[in-house]
């Protein structure tokens, strides 16, 4: 094999070299600081949110807490892209995902939860809200079975149970 001269091998070395300094990078779980309240939407650090609703002739109710929030898609979720997507690898009555995005003049504000089903298997409920400008927020609640294409749909509201106080100024 022939010796290339120097003059050719340092160019492209370094071509090289800065490009790839210059490359985008992939980060699906940046947490955001939670020193300080973070705040997406209506969402916010420290918040639990009281999430109750009606499928035809069932109540349904559950508290969901926002212990930090990280960036996804278009907006920031309580649970990382990576972390979603192994969480429904792993079916489990211990899910539980809340989330607000805001996408070409959409903004939605989603709660996502499991629950174990009788006789085996999950349900899943989410409480989607698409005007999340005041409280509380009311929504569509769809109920999906695990193995089961017929979704249940009804109506949900949700609200702070606990918001954190804001900061005193001295």
């Amino acid at each position: 094999m022939p010796k290339r001269p120097l003059s050719v091998v340092w160019p492209a070395l370094l071509c090289g070299l800065t490009l790839s300094a210059c490359a985008p990078t992939l980060n699906l779980g940046n947490v955001i600081d939670t020193s300080s309240p973070s705040r997406a939407g209506p969402l916010l650090v420290g918040q639990t949110w009281a999430v109750s609703g009606q499928l035809a002739s069932q109540s349904v109710s559950k508290t969901l807490s926002v212990p930090r929030l990280v960036e996804v898609q278009n907006g920031k979720g309580t649970l990382s892209v990576a972390d979603q997507v192994n969480a429904a690898q792993v079916q489990s009555g211990e899910y539980q995902y809340t989330s607000y995005t805001n996408s070409d003049q959409l903004k939605k504000t989603r709660f996502v939860w499991n629950v174990a089903a009788a006789g085996g298997g999950v349900d899943q409920y989410e409480c989607l809200v698409l005007n999340s400008e005041s409280l509380p927020l009311t929504g569509v609640l769809t109920l999906q079975r695990q193995n089961d294409s017929n979704v249940q749909r009804g109506t949900c509201t949700a609200t702070p149970t606990d918001p954190p106080t804001p900061p005193t100024t001295p």
